[in-house]
């Protein structure tokens, strides 16, 4: 009986109903947030295009596009899909027959939980590898926001590395070869001032921790407060930072290649914002299949016999959206330090799971003649 619940029709017909509406759900976010994005951006896009064919760098801006809006509107797909699914299941009297015929939530469960295993993957797929992906090729492209608020090139203001005792000061050269320009470097800061300081025209790196800082001048601060320079010239010297804080100077973290956050979370294992976004990509699989069940749980509640209870599908609605709501909210919690990460990014799967599990028990109880407080 549980294999039956498991790969049975009835969960084969779930399944379908579920794939078809979450599919639908998807397509229609996915235009909506394109067409609103077509709206700011078409400029940069025909600028993007100049020499080359305007419908290909269309489709290219739009491929890359697509993977950020999955990547960001999954969850919100998942739980509307199953919510709209299970709705149209109850329209079509699909439910009523199953459950007189003495059928449980199971095999609904069963086909949301198989259908999570794929969109999870998915969405872990998407948030690791595809996004960052997408996000720097459309950079490539020159096309979009991206490009413009990650454009290679050297950067107008200045930027500041510290650590420490020790702080350098340079424009950028954004882009697959990074370098420094007009380059200041304190060594030994402290209260009073600092020890010394290197100016460089450019600054590469080597490689191995190790920098060229091309025409170089020393400057040494004596006791008394004065300044005693040193003739240009080349020389090495090791950098705290890696190159890759020069090619990814302005991503959010869950832009990164998923080696360059790594090696950035391995330098500063402390920083919440690193760490959030690792968990969050170790946990994205979560997502899509806990959401559905939610959604799908929140609809059933909406239904009582034959008497479908509107003021009740509203308000779990509302509350589905507010849990999807819950995942922004404590992912920039753990990223500002205000909560532990693991805590923060596993607080809204483990939030929907525990709603699901409360619901489902309730509406058991309830379908075995103990009224309950479902409306």
């Amino acid at each position: 009986m549980a294999m039956r619940s498991l790969t049975g029709r009835a969960m084969r017909m779930a399944l379908r109903e579920h794939v078809a509406a979450f599919v639908i759900v998807q397509m229609v976010l996915i235009f909506i947030a394109l067409m609103l994005d077509f709206a700011d951006s078409f400029e940069s896009i025909r600028a993007a295009a100049e020499g080359r064919n305007l419908v290909a760098v269309i489709g290219q801006y739009t491929l890359y596009r697509t993977a950020d809006i999955v990547a960001r509107l999954m969850p919100v797909a998942a739980l509307l899909g199953a919510f709209l699914a299970e709705i149209r299941r109850r329209a079509l009297l699909e439910t009523v027959i199953l459950s007189a015929a003495g059928v449980s939530a199971l095999p609904t469960i069963a086909a949301l939980c198989w259908m999570g295993a794929v969109t999870g993957w998915l969405q872990w797929k998407l948030e690791r590898d595809w996004r960052p992906a997408a996000v720097f090729a459309q950079v490539e492209l020159g096309a979009g926001d991206y490009a413009e608020r990650y454009a290679e090139g050297l950067t107008d203001d200045q930027h500041w590395f510290v650590r420490e005792d020790s702080a350098l000061a340079g424009r950028v050269l954004v882009g697959p070869q990074p370098e420094l320009r007009e380059v200041s470097y304190f060594i030994g800061l402290n209260g009073a001032g600092f020890d010394r300081l290197i100016r460089a025209d450019t600054v590469r790196p080597l490689g191995g921790g190790q920098w060229e800082f091309e025409d170089a001048e020393i400057w040494t601060s004596t006791p008394d407060g004065r300044l005693i320079g040193l003739p240009a010239q080349t020389m090495e010297l090791p950098l705290w930072f890696q190159t890759n804080r020069l090619r990814y100077l302005n991503p959010s973290a869950y832009y990164l290649p998923q080696e360059v956050l790594l090696t950035r979370a391995e330098a500063d294992p402390q920083d919440p914002y690193m760490r959030t976004t690792i968990w969050r990509r170790g946990t994205a699989w979560l997502l899509p299949g806990l959401f559905s069940i939610l959604g799908a749980t929140l609809a059933m509640t909406g239904f009582r016999g034959r008497v479908t209870r509107v003021p009740i599908l509203v308000g779990m609605a509302f509350g589905g959206y507010l849990v999807t709501l819950s995942l922004k909210i404590f992912w920039a919690l753990g990223e500002q330090g205000a909560l532990s990460v693991p805590v923060a990014v596993l607080i809204p799967p483990a939030l929907a799971l525990t709603i699901s599990a409360v619901l489902q028990w309730l509406m058991h109880r309830e379908s075995r003649g103990r009224r309950l407080p479902l409306g």
